[in-house]
Order: structure tokens, then sequence, then C-alpha cells
């Protein structure tokens, strides 16, 4: 009677723990006498299960039992049957590539036509979609390349496939471009995806496209000034931006004056900017992130490029170290101007009979790429760069016999960049990299003065050093996670070592005279810090309208003997319209816990990088934008219209009447003062992106504010770099085969300017209180108010013609540029001097790079 009477619903009792699958049903058949029917060689019943219920139903206690172990329960007469699942879906992953070099792309899409979704790779060109089993085609298609479609078998199981994609053109060199994803499809705003042949088509600079000035060129972004390197993101300063190298921190990306940047753009891969809605995986700065992935090397044949042009040179060359299997791919630049224009340089600075004047960077990569599986692959890349200026003056003597004299200066600073990165397929949803990194900074300034009489009764012999230097040692663990098309996952772990060295001043004296020799070394102190981050962001479709990225990024700070926590959430909401129209949201909460030092003037290589102390507490911003995009139906043309509000804390300025070259003294942090800031603004964007005339035309309206207890009387003032308009016009037109026009004009307001507003004549016994005058006699002045005058507007046009064509294997080009077409004198900075003939003060203008005309030839083979 009991066989006969149970049911799903007979409710029953069971506390097992630990036991097998088989020992519990044998226990529910001798109490319940419920029978069970399996096969062992199907099932895995030796599966270990704990389970602890009262007077539950049958059913729920059989799922719950059972189902968690991939098997399920079916009632069949007085049986219950047991059976594997079969899952209703499977999961396709791998790798996007070029067909003839093996270079992974960033960006690709793999679509499901029939159901209208789809993923796109990450950065390393790893793509995963689950789909029902009965999907028969799939989509894969890139910027540039000719779509591929795949048709799938409904007996397929999850597998790993790797599609090659060939090129659009017919051309035998290949260039990998990426017009990136269309706004509406993105779900982070404020993001910039550049594209490489937008890159490679700007006016070049001295015959050199850059990827820093296409930043600079975009709404929202401003070097600072005409011939600065800096980036300063909706209000933000130079040190607030993060800029990486294959996932490592590089700390000056520029050389000097900006002509051209660290990333060499031959071996650029793909650009990611982001001015807000930051993902949770970034961390550490306030302003931007500019994320940058280098060439992998090409894995079937070896091609190269060589440049040559008035005043640089460059040249990059990569191809297979085993084929299929192992790649490099190394560079080269060196800018030779002081061997040039050196002598000319030394006689009009009148330097002197073997004086000389050196000024020049280098800088090189090398990039190893190894395939140890379909499931692992390893990078290893280096950089290595320095900029120098180096000024030796062997004065005319009026008697050379009698006395030697003689002069050395040396300015110099430069970047090394190192990173190791592993990449794993866990399984076809799940894939991870694993990457450790070292990144170092330095600045350094040295003199020499020697006099010596022949008869060396009198001797001087002065030396002074001063080096300031940076370390950053780094290791992540980064996953991604992609359970379904609508839905994606990223988590992982940051750790970086800080070693901050932020000034050491040498000073040696060796005299025969009265004075006794001295040797000193100031400030030879090193701090040391850690900063761990621990992320997760989830990229859901809720509808098809509505996506979301939310995301939470925790942090720790630790410098002795202080520690800093933060944690920063992060949300994205995009709602697509009409009419390929989106509209976006964001929320971002930053913190930063490194510093610059810097004067209020000019962004130098010689400003100073110092962490969070006890006494100066971290920076951190809050960030809210809204924004409207839309693509047109043929995807050649993007608009969008961004505003935003950002409020910042904790940021710093020196006392005034503090220098920031000598200041870095174990007390550093006794000399600068904490503020608030804050910016608002509206970016306007209208870009043209496929057909032979191409280009962009943006608009940026900003206001920046500081303001900072006991500077300019506790009022608030326009922050240094505050540009109330910026107009930004780009663009560039193929003619046939050979020929290429590159234009870009900008237009920018002026720069706040602090300048006296009254002077008095000064006496030798003043008061203590009065600010030193320059010179005895000399009036001393009086500035009322800090930043409360402006530079005059500045606008600059750049040309460039290119003209290239191919023989065979070979691509040649030719390129004219004129930076400054039109020789418009940019203020760089102003400054009173004092007119003889008048007899009065006036305010001087300075400006720096007038028109510069290049050409350049460059051979590709």
């Amino acid at each position: 009677m009991q066989a006969m009477a149970w049911n799903w619903r007979t409710k029953i009792s069971l506390h097992v723990k630990n036991k097998t699958l088989s020992e519990v049903c044998r226990l529910l058949e001798q109490r319940y006498d419920i029978h069970f029917s399996y096969s062992r060689d199907i099932l895995q019943m030796e599966q270990v299960v704990s389970i602890d219920v009262d007077h539950v139903p049958l059913k729920k206690v059989v799922e719950r039992i059972f189902e968690s172990k991939g098997i399920t329960c079916k009632k069949v007469g007085d049986q219950i049957v047991l059976s594997a699942y079969r899952s209703t879906h499977r999961t396709i992953n791998g790798y996007v590539q070029d067909s003839r070099t093996g270079e992974k792309l960033i960006g690709a899409t793999v679509a499901v036509p029939r159901f209208k979704s789809g993923t796109v790779t990450n950065e390393y060109g790893f793509y995963s979609i689950t789909l029902p089993k009965d999907t028969c085609s799939l989509l894969i298609s890139f910027i540039g390349y000719e779509q591929q479609q795949l048709k799938l078998q409904e007996t397929d199981k999850n597998k790993q496939l790797t599609f090659q994609l060939n090129p659009s053109n017919t051309l035998k060199e290949v260039e990998v471009t990426d017009d990136g994803i269309p706004l509406q499809e993105q779900t982070q705003m404020s993001k910039v995806g550049i594209a490489l042949k937008e890159v490679k088509a700007m006016p070049k600079l001295l015959g050199e496209s850059d990827v820093i000035r296409t930043i600079q060129s975009l709404p929202g972004i401003s070097a600072g000034g005409d011939g600065a390197s800096s980036l300063h993101v909706r209000g933000g300063s130079p040190d607030q931006n993060l800029v990486l190298m294959d996932g490592t921190p590089v700390y000056n990306s520029t050389h000097i004056f900006g002509i051209f940047s660290v990333f060499n753009p031959a071996l650029i891969k793909n650009v990611d900017l982001y001015k807000g809605a930051f993902p949770a995986r970034y961390g550490g700065r306030l302003s931007s992130v500019v994320d940058i992935a280098m060439k992998d090397g090409d894995m079937k044949k070896y091609h190269g490029e060589v440049s040559i042009g008035f005043l640089a040179a460059k040249f990059m060359v990569e191809g297979p170290i085993f084929k299929n299997k192992t790649s490099f791919v190394i560079t080269g630049r060196r800018t030779y101007a002081d061997l040039i224009a050196g002598p000319v340089f030394a006689d009009q600075l009148d330097l002197g009979e073997g004086g000389r004047l050196f000024a020049y960077f280098y800088d090189a990569n090398i990039k190893i790429n190894h395939i140890f599986s379909p499931k692992d692959r390893m990078y290893l890349s280096a950089y290595g760069g320095q900029d120098n200026f180096r000024m030796r003056k062997r004065p005319l003597l009026e008697n050379p016999k009698d006395y030697d004299e003689q002069l050395d200066f040396q300015l110099g600073w430069g970047n090394q960049v190192y990173s190791l990165r592993w990449n794993h397929i866990f399984n076809p949803k799940l894939f991870s990299n694993v990457s450790t990194g070292y990144s170092q900074y330095f600045f350094l300034t040295d003199y020499s003065y020697l006099f010596n009489t022949k008869d060396s009764s009198e001797v001087d012999d002065w030396y002074g050093k001063y080096f300031s230097k940076i370390h950053d040692g780094t290791f992540k663990v980064d996953f991604d996670y992609r359970p379904s098309p609508r839905h994606s996952a990223r988590f992982g772990l940051h750790a970086i070592t800080h070693i901050f060295e932020p000034g050491i001043t040498q000073f040696r004296n060796k005299s025969r005279t009265e004075t006794p020799t001295l040797d000193t070394t100031y400030n030879k102190e090193y701090t040391t810090s850690l900063e761990l981050m621990l992320y997760g962001e989830d990229d859901w479709k809720l509808t098809d309208s509505l996506y979301v990225n939310v995301g939470l990024h925790a942090s720790t700070f630790m410098v002795f003997p202080k520690t800093y926590v933060s944690l920063q959430p992060r949300i994205g909401m995009r709602y697509v319209l009409p009419r390929n129209w989106a509209m976006k949201l964001s929320y971002t909460h930053m913190a930063q816990y490194i510093h610059l030092l810097t004067n209020s003037t000019n962004y130098l290589p010689t400003d100073l990088w110092v962490p969070s102390t006890d006494k100066v507490r971290p920076m951190t911003s809050k960030q809210a934008a809204f924004g409207l995009g839309k693509t047109s139906n043929n995807k050649a043309w993007e608009m969008s219209a961004e505003v935003y509000y950002k409020s910042m804390r904790n940021v710093i300025e020196y006392v005034d009447n503090y220098d920031n070259f000598q200041s870095a003294t174990k007390q550093w942090d006794e000399k600068v003062i904490m503020g608030d800031g804050w910016s608002y603004g509206t970016e306007l964007l209208i870009q043209k992106k496929k057909g032979s005339f191409t280009g962009w035309i943006g608009y940026t309206w900003a206001h920046s504010q500081r303001r900072f207890p006991n500077v300019n009387n506790g009022e608030a003032f326009p922050y240094k770099y505050d540009r109330r308009h910026d107009l930004e016009v780009t663009l560039m037109k193929k003619f046939k085969k050979h020929w290429e026009i590159a234009a870009s004009w900008e237009y920018t307001s002026g720069l706040p300017l602090t300048l006296p507003t009254s002077s008095y004549e000064s006496i030798d016994n003043g008061s203590p209180f009065d600010p030193p005058p320059l010179e005895t006699g000399k009036p001393v002045d009086y500035v009322n108010q800090r930043y409360n005058l402006r530079m005059k507007e500045m606008h600059r046009l750049d040309l460039s013609f290119t003209y290239s064509w191919q023989r065979r294997r070979v691509k040649n080009a030719f390129n004219l540029s004129l930076y400054n077409a039109y020789n418009r004198r940019n203020p760089y900075f102003y400054y009173y001097s004092y007119n003889k003939d008048s007899g009065k003060r006036e305010l001087t203008e300075f400006s720096i790079l007038p028109v510069l005309p290049s050409l350049t030839y460059t051979l590709s083979f």
C-alpha cells in the first residue's frame, strides 16, 4: 500500500551528510520504498551530497539533490528514472584575427543574425557567445575586412573556433584599422575608440603622426598651450590621466614640446579613451584613461617600415620567429637635430670654440608573442626612451694661456616600461589575463663649472646634480566571464608597489682657494607605498533597448603610518531610441593616491610625483554625465552631445612663494595646501567615418575652478588651464590611389593669467613682510587676485600632403607637412621687460613654435 501511494507531493524527511548519490538512492528506497533506475556508465553516482530537510515534498527534495549534479529526474510508473541533463544551449569561443598576419582584432563582431544578438572581441581578440543549439549560422565582421559566415550543425557541442578574416582591399600590404563600435551600441558614454587610420591621416608635425596629438583634438580635451604636451580632460590636471601601454602605466607620455609621444604609431594596434563613465577595472586617476594596445607581431611573414625626415628617423620590423607559433616586433626612433643644427646653435648662442648644443630624444620597443596552446598565450614587451638637452660652453678667453674656463649643463628625462602577460581560457565562457609589469620615470639635471689657472694656484671645480624618480611594480589578475550574449562580467585584483624618490640634490665644490671643499647630498629619501584594488563590473542587456553597466572598485593605499580605503561605485545606462538614437547616463566615483608637485605657470618634466601622506589626503572626484548619440543608417556619420559636472576634493597647490623645483624635501607636504575643484561643460561632436572624405568637428564649452584656504583670499579662481571655448576641425581627403590631404584647425579662448595690478618702489630697509624685488631699485609688484586676466586667444592650422605608390611588395610615400601653416604667433607665456626707450616696463609675449615645414620619406615592405 505504501509503494502504491507515493507521488511527487509525498512529504519526506532526509538527513544525510557527505553521502554519495547511490547511497542516498538506497536510503530513500529503504525508508519510502521509492525505486530509482539509472545507468552507472552514464551518470556519476559517486558524487557527494549533503541535505537536511523535514516534511518537504518529494519533488523538491529530489530536484535539490540531483539537478545540481547535472542529473534530471522523471517519474515512470513506480520508479524515478535518472538521466544526464541535456543542455539546449552551447558556447562557441575563440579568437578573431587577421588571416595574413595573425594579428588579433579588437572589437570584432560575432553575431547571430537569426536572433539579432551577438558579442564583440575583448582587448586580446577573444570572444565567447552562448546560443541555442538550433542556431544555424554565425556572422563575423570587422571594419576593413570581408564578412565571414559560418554554418553550424545542430549536433555541434561547445567548441573553440578561431576566425580568420581577410582584408576587404586588394593591396598586398595590409593595414589593420578599426572604426570602432557605433555610438548607440556602446554602454559606456564618454568613451572614444580612435581609429588608427585617423591617427596616421592627421597632419604630421616634423613628418610624424601621433596618437596624443590626435587625442588633444577631441572635445573635452586640451593640450594646455601651444607646444605643450600634457592632457587636460574636463577640468583636470595632467597627473589625473591614466596612460597605459599594454596595461602598464606610463608617467610621462610625450617627448620635448609634445612633438612626439612615447607611442610609435607604427606599433599601435588599438586606442581607447575614457573621459568619464570609467569601467570599474580602471582606477587610480580622476580625469581620463588612455588605454593603448601595441601590435603583437606578424605570425606569418616578415615586413617592416623605414622613415627618414629632416630631423628624425625611425624603423619597424616584425615577423615570425617560429611560424604560426612565435612572433616579434621591434621599433626604434631618434631625432638628430643636434647633429645637423648643433654647430649653428653653438654659434648663435656664443658657446665658443669647442662649445656644442645637444637636443634630441630616442626610444625603442620590442615585443614577443608566443602561443603555447589554443588556450594559452604569452606576451613579453619592453619600452625605453629618453630626452636629452645638453649645452657645453667654452667661452673665448682674453688670455687663454693664463687660465681655462668650462661650463656644462644637462637636462634629461625618460621612461622605462616592461610587461609580461599570460592569457588563458579556462572554459568556453571564462577568459583570464595574468600580468606583471614595471614602470619607471626619472628626471635629472646636472651642471659643472671648471676654472683653472695654468699655474694651478687657483682652481674652482663645481658640480651639482638634481635627480627625481618614481618606480611602479604591478601585478594584475583579470577575468572576463560571458555567460550569455545579453550578459558579460569582469572582475579581478590589481596590486601596485610605488617607490618614490621625489628629489635628491648633490653638490660638490673642490677649490684651491680660501673656500673649503664641500661635498653634500640633500633629501636622499625613499618612500614606499602599496596600492591594492579589487573590482567587479557587469554589462547587462535588461531589455532590447535598455543596457546597464554596473561596477564597484574597492581600493586601499598603505603608506607609513597611514592607510586609506576607498569604495568607488560606477554605473552607466544606455537606452536605445528609434532611428539609431541612444540616450546615456553615467555616474562615476574615482580616487587618486599620488600627486604631482607643479608650480602655477607651466607643466614641465621637472614636476615631481609624490604619494599621499598623513597630512595630504588622496584626491577624489565624482562625475555625472548625460548624453545623446546617433549613428546614420550606413554607419558613415556619428553625432554626439554630452553635458557633465565633476567635483574634486583634496587637490593640492603650492603655498605662495614656494618653487617646485627645490621643494621636494622630506617635509614637502608642509609646503602645499589642499582645496576643492569643480568643472562642468558641454561637448559636441559630428564625425564622418567612411568614404574618401572623412573627419570631425568638435566643440567644447567648459568651466573649471579651484578654491584653497589662504590662497587668493579664500576665493574661487579659474584653474590655470580653464578654457571657455575650444573648436577643433579635422578633415582628411583621399584622391584616387596616390594623394591624401589632411588639415586640422584649432581655436581656443585664452588661458587664465596672473599679472600684478600695481607696483611700488622698493627701499633697502623695507618691511620684512614685503615681497623682495627681483633687483635692488626695481619696483615691487603687487598681485591682489590670482588669474585675474586672460591671454589672447590661440588658433593654428596644420596641413599635410602625402603621395604614395607601390611597386611589387614595396610601398613608398612622401609627406610634406606644415605645422602652424599661417605662422600664428600663439602665446606661450608673458613677462615684464624694461623698455630703455620709453623708460617703462612693458608686458612682453613669448612664442615658441612658428611655421615648421617638414619632408619625410617612408618605405614599407
